[in-house]
């Protein structure tokens, strides 16, 4: 739980420094609330915050120009799943339990159609 306190306490750190509500300030209430749900993470990304670039402005920023390559006519978005991808990825965080799951499964086969004439 040592971890899970420090990374804590370095992202509220950093949001000391932005505004409430900001877009920064924002991944990083995401991202506490990920650490909550999977404490085994949190080393990785306190390490990963104690880096120069690593901060919570430079991970919105990738959801930024997440936004702004997936715009639809002039509005540009990222739902909760994407930015928390990009998250994920930022940092360095395995995936979520159920994402594990997804990926720890084998697609189903795509089946054919056989006609017996294919026989003939």
């Amino acid at each position: 739980m040592k971890e899970l306190e420090k990374a804590l306490a370095l992202i509220e750190a950093q949001q000391g420094r932005m505004a409430k509500g900001s877009a920064p300030w924002c991944v990083g209430e995401q991202l506490k609330e990920m650490l909550r749900d999977q404490p085994e993470a949190a080393g990785i990304v306190a390490a990963d915050l104690e880096q120069a670039g690593m901060g919570l402005a430079e991970c919105e920023r990738k959801i930024a120009d997440f936004a702004k390559a997936h715009k639809q006519g002039s509005i540009g978005f990222c739902g909760p799943q994407d930015a928390e991808r990009i998250i994920r990825e930022f940092y360095g965080m395995p995936a979520a339990g159920n994402e594990r799951e997804q990926a720890g499964k084998a697609a189903p086969a795509a089946r054919r159609t056989i006609r017996l004439t294919d026989f003939l």
